[in-house]
């Protein structure tokens, strides 16, 4: 494969993925949202204050079982790409680059490097669309019985 087709084949690919991976992420995101919304009526049994941190809690295992979702996706691709020999090593990379982490210790073959700054940017960006989440639900926490 010639250059230019290599850069659209990664543009499409990275494209694709983030794409998907951000629609998964929203709909783990709404579903959280769902969740507190049903039980924000709720003014009986555990004390607010325990209610709320538990709430917090499951809230952010949900997200970053939605990141992980993401990540194993990035590896599943790289895999099937046969950028890597084995899922394990796969996983560590797409890990390290959905973090940012970037300990540079594993890297892609070159004819696929640029897969590694998307799986960067998808990660940096739905950390920061979680961490906004959170905010979010926090301040409404504090907000509800006032």
């Amino acid at each position: 494969m010639d250059g230019h087709a290599q850069l659209i084949n990664q543009l499409a690919i990275s494209g694709a993925l983030i794409a998907g991976i951000t629609f998964v992420h929203g709909l783990f995101i709404a579903a959280g949202a769902g969740a507190l919304r049903a039980n924000e009526s709720q003014k009986r049994g555990v004390p607010r204050m325990f209610r709320d941190a538990i709430a917090l809690v499951l809230l952010t295992i949900w997200l970053m079982t939605a990141h992980g979702i993401g990540i194993w996706l990035w590896a599943g691709v790289f895999l099937r790409l046969e950028a890597f020999g084995d899922f394990e090593t796969a996983l560590y990379f797409a890990a390290v680059s959905y973090t940012t982490l970037g300990f540079g210790d594993v890297l892609l073959p070159e004819e696929w490097r640029l897969l590694s700054g998307a799986a960067a940017a998808n990660g940096l960006l739905l950390f920061g669309l979680s961490a906004a989440f959170l905010v979010e639900v926090s301040a409404k926490l504090r907000l509800v019985g006032k």
